[in-house]
């Protein structure tokens, strides 16, 4: 699966902002870790600006690998480059930074969402819940509008 994803794209003459947004979002269905961040990196010296859509796979990345650092790094752009924090890209910041033990981060950004869908709140509750919070996620759910 993987070869024939790299050979689609290095068939593609204008690579753009779609065409590596599904590249880095199929490494990381896939699990490869390091190939996502590889094409998220050759995406931007390339000179083609990320958008929440790319920015939720590689931010699901950092979760998956536990990379902390470039979760963080990543969050720190999204800001920057004022792309917009809706609440899919909130929640999938929410998923890294439990799945990184920041459980303090984790409340602060779900406390700053306008609107918390189901996947929000589960995710806040699945991360208090496994870091030992079991009485913090109670309250989470019992609040579950």
């Amino acid at each position: 699966m993987q070869r024939y994803l790299q050979k689609v794209f290095d068939e593609i003459h204008k690579k753009n902002l779609v065409a590596w947004s599904t590249m880095i979002s199929g490494y990381a269905m896939m699990g490869l870790v390091n190939e996502a961040f590889g094409a998220f990196g050759k995406m931007q010296k390339v000179g083609v600006v990320p958008d929440k859509v790319t920015m939720v796979s590689v931010i699901s990345v950092c979760a998956v690998a536990g990379a902390l650092g470039i979760g963080r790094w990543v969050h720190v752009y999204v800001e920057k480059q004022m792309i917009e924090i809706d609440s899919v890209l909130s929640t999938a910041l929410i998923n890294m930074y439990a799945k990184c033990g920041c459980i303090e981060t984790v409340k602060e950004i779900f406390e700053r969402m306008l609107v918390k869908d189901q996947k929000a709140w589960s995710s806040m509750i699945v991360g208090l819940a496994a870091h030992g919070l079991v009485k913090e996620a109670l309250v989470a759910f019992s609040r579950m509008e």
